[in-house]
């Protein structure tokens, strides 16, 4: 492939390990990334850490404001692209237009709201970026704060905005938290440790009303209950950011329509992360956007490469609770295994099909972990579930 000027839509997580693979291979091209915050890439797991106080906003950037110098890296912060012409230009809402040989769009994807009227305000947002986090550590004391959405994105908001002292109030339409990633059982032990932190639950519920004309005062629930609310946090999904491509003819389903070598189905124009649908899968967590990165790294700089979606391992920290979900928790012929310290609020839950192992759950406690993700990737024939569970495996 030729390497020319690559212009790269997007500056988060993906877009950041793209430019460090493409460094590390010698791109010989012009570099060129467009975001719409200004500063460095940063680490966007680590934004509920920084809003609880447990790490500094320094310690989330991935690279250093001279990184980009020293690779002739060119930024365009605080602006976005407001159209995409394939023929090789951008142009941004400043009206700058850019020229481009190659593209690749990283745009990440948008926070679902409560489908329901409510006047546009501050107090109702999401909690994506700093300028969320910021806006957050900058409340009073003792806000009444409700957060929709029980998973991953929806628990820690809540975590965080407790630990700054706020009265929170998470809502979950399903019954019980996480529950893409863990079953009913093992999220009971994850529903306790969040009550005991002082985070209100409010399971199988959903939003009926948001009462904010003029502005944001209460909520009410399809149970019937009505919540105080001073900020109310939308965590209850993502959808890909595909608007842009879209809207300059690219292919798109959920997402922009990719290939295993991140080609959208235009020739110069590529897509990862979170924006990038492949064989109707999308993808909302880092470690695939990673894996994109690398692959697309290779394809750009003429080598050959493909990805294929690897099993991922879900993991969550809040309030010094460990939290993994590895492989399928879900299949309906499966039987289990737990082993559990109701006491230490610690519990390991294994899924086995005939002789193998194919989902773990961990709450509290991580030992053996490596194990069970390679029983899980590798399809290890075993016999004995039981020593599987203490650490030790005979082949079956």
């Amino acid at each position: 492939m030729n390497q020319g000027r690559l212009l790269i839509i997007g500056h988060g997580m993906a877009a950041t390990r793209l430019l460090q693979k493409l460094v590390e291979r010698g791109y010989e091209g012009s570099l060129t990334v467009i975001g719409a915050e200004g500063g460095v890439g940063y680490n966007r797991i680590q934004l509920t850490p920084w809003l609880a106080g447990e790490v500094s906003e320094a310690s989330m950037d991935l690279v250093s404001d001279t990184w980009y110098r020293e690779h002739r890296i060119y930024r365009v912060k605080q602006d976005a692209v407001a159209s995409l012409d394939p023929a090789g230009q951008v142009t941004l809402k400043s009206g700058r237009t850019l020229p481009f040989d190659t593209a690749v769009l990283a745009t990440g994807a948008v926070p679902r709201f409560p489908d329901l009227p409510f006047a546009p305000q501050p107090t109702i947002r999401a909690f994506r970026n700093k300028a969320d986090g910021h806006w957050l550590k900058a409340l009073p004391e003792n806000q009444s704060v409700v957060v929709v959405g029980g998973g991953l994105l929806g628990l820690e908001a809540a975590w965080g905005l407790r630990a700054l002292g706020h009265n929170v109030s998470l809502v979950h339409r399903n019954s019980h938290l996480m529950n893409r990633q863990l079953s009913a059982p093992t999220a009971a032990y994850l529903a306790r440790a969040a009550r005991q932190a002082g985070i209100q639950l409010h399971l199988s519920n959903e939003l009926s009303h948001i009462n904010a004309d003029p502005v944001l005062t209460s909520v009410q629930l399809s149970g019937g209950e009505t919540l105080s609310a001073d900020v109310l946090i939308a965590a209850a999904g993502i959808a890909p950011h595909r608007q842009l491509a879209e809207d300059a003819g690219l292919a798109v389903n959920r997402g922009i329509l990719i290939n295993d070598q991140m080609r959208t189905s235009h020739p110069r124009i590529f897509a990862l992360g979170e924006c990038a649908e492949f064989n109707g899968e999308t993808f909302g967590l880092v470690a695939p956007a990673y894996q994109q990165a690398e692959v697309l790294a290779s394809v750009l700089c003429a080598e050959p490469a493909h990805w294929a979606p690897q099993q991922s391992t879900t993991r969550l920290k809040i309030s010094g609770l460990d939290v993994v979900s590895h492989g399928r928790i879900d299949h309906p012929d499966a039987r289990h295994l737990t082993l559990d310290a109701p006491g230490l609020n610690q519990c390991r839950r294994l899924h086995f099909l005939h002789d193998r192992l194919i989902g773990t759950e961990m709450i509290g406690i991580r030992t053996h972990l490596e194990l069970y993700q390679s029983l899980i990737d590798q399809q290890t024939p075993i016999n004995d579930a039981r020593a599987v569970m203490l650490g030790s495996v005979r082949a079956a």
